[in-house]
């Protein structure tokens, strides 16, 4: 057991020590205070190891100090199971950026968005009781971490891997999944 617990801490503890470095200055360029940068990344939502949603968010988002920002999110979700649902919605997200380097960046955001979402249910034993296009006004919550780099001056590559939380009303599922996303932003000012 003292054999792994020295591994690791030989493991970790360089990383430790590269996050207290101060970040490079390319990478200074992209995550300092008073940026803005335009973005859109598209996904996957999983329950268990199957695809069940396809997710695309667009976003502006802004620096309010060097690592953090704030993003105005808009997203729209469409599952691929059995029964269609759909949601649109936008909202606010915030990130920090906990280890940066010149051209690698680890980041956790968490955000909430409102929205609508449309039920189709349709029972092939029973057709009688179908529930088309069902409506419900309702808030989406994700939490996650993501990696991010720094492609040249002004465009970057990021990947997430986020938990979203949808709530469930009267005659809609609730829609918790897994999300594995990869998007491209661009710095604007």
């Amino acid at each position: 057991m003292m054999k792994r617990c020295v591994v690791l801490l030989g493991i970790f503890l360089p990383l430790v020590a590269s996050a207290q470095k101060v970040p490079g200055k390319h990478q200074q360029d992209l995550l300092g205070k008073g940026h803005v940068h335009a973005g859109v990344s598209v996904g996957q939502g999983y329950k268990g190891s199957q695809s069940t949603t396809t997710v695309y968010s667009p976003k502006i988002q802004y620096f309010l100090a060097s690592g953090w920002s704030v993003a105005l999110e808009g997203r729209s979700l469409k599952s691929n199971s059995f029964y269609t649902f759909t949601y649109l919605g936008a909202g606010l997200s915030t990130r920090y950026y906990f280890l940066r380097g010149s051209r690698f960046a680890l980041f956790a955001k968490i955000g909430a968005t409102y929205g609508q979402s449309k039920y189709d249910k349709y029972d092939p034993v029973d057709p009688a009781s179908s529930r088309n296009g069902i409506r419900t006004n309702s808030w989406q919550t994700n939490a996650g971490l993501g990696a991010h780099y720094r492609l040249g001056k002004r465009w970057s590559l990021e990947a997430t891997a986020e938990r979203s939380w949808l709530q469930s009303s009267y005659l809609t599922p609730d829609y918790n999944r897994w999300q594995a996303n990869v998007g491209i932003n661009y710095l604007l000012k």
